[in-house]
């Protein structure tokens, strides 16, 4: 197994429960969720000088709150995701390209998955069409990272109208230290 396939494994044994928990929360059974609300988490925080760093949490979710500085929730790895809902908001195909790994997949609501570079830009540019995310609003819920080169993002959009979107974003850190959406899945709420 290469190195990328079990990182990516890692991760996804990481976020997995997350998934079941956000899964639990959503369908309002407070009593499947029992237990893994005591169980800390490593979640990544916006420290003072802006640079990220692991903190647990209790809840077993990120909470995250900007630094005086003003970094984004998540820090580098929140700002890859809102560099998307911003070139998406925009329209900007090209430069919502450049954010994804050329062997992402991403599948949408809705749409069929689309696997590599050109499938991505083929639902990407259908997304933007008509304009529909240019009022749209967007959180970033949860982030978490495993061994610094994998990460999770769970956020929360609300479309114009009022159609809330939920997504799980999986980013891998390259060498020249940027992060690059490995796995995008959203639905609606």
């Amino acid at each position: 197994m290469s190195t990328i396939s079990q990182r990516k494994a890692l991760l996804l044994a990481a976020v997995i429960p997350a998934f079941l928990v956000a899964g639990c929360g959503a369908s309002g059974n407070p009593q499947a969720m029992k237990g893994a609300e005591s169980q800390p988490t490593e979640s990544m925080m916006p420290t003072e000088s802006g640079t990220e760093s692991m903190s647990p949490t209790e809840s077993g979710s990120a909470t995250m709150s900007p630094s005086p500085t003003g970094t984004v929730k998540g820090g580098k790895v929140g700002a890859a995701v809102m560099a998307y809902f911003d070139a998406l908001k925009s329209g900007n195909v090209d430069e919502i390209m450049k954010l994804f790994l050329d062997t992402a997949v991403v599948e949408l609501d809705g749409v069929p998955t689309a696997e590599g570079s050109s499938a991505i830009r083929k639902v990407i540019q259908q997304q933007v069409q008509g304009g529909q995310n240019a009022q749209a609003t967007h959180t970033i819920d949860e982030v978490h990272t495993v061994g610094g080169e994998d990460a999770f993002v769970r956020t929360t959009s609300t479309m114009q109208g009022g159609q809330v979107m939920r997504a799980f974003f999986i980013l891998t850190k390259q060498d020249n230290g940027k992060w690059k959406i490995a796995r995008l899945m959203s639905n609606k709420g």
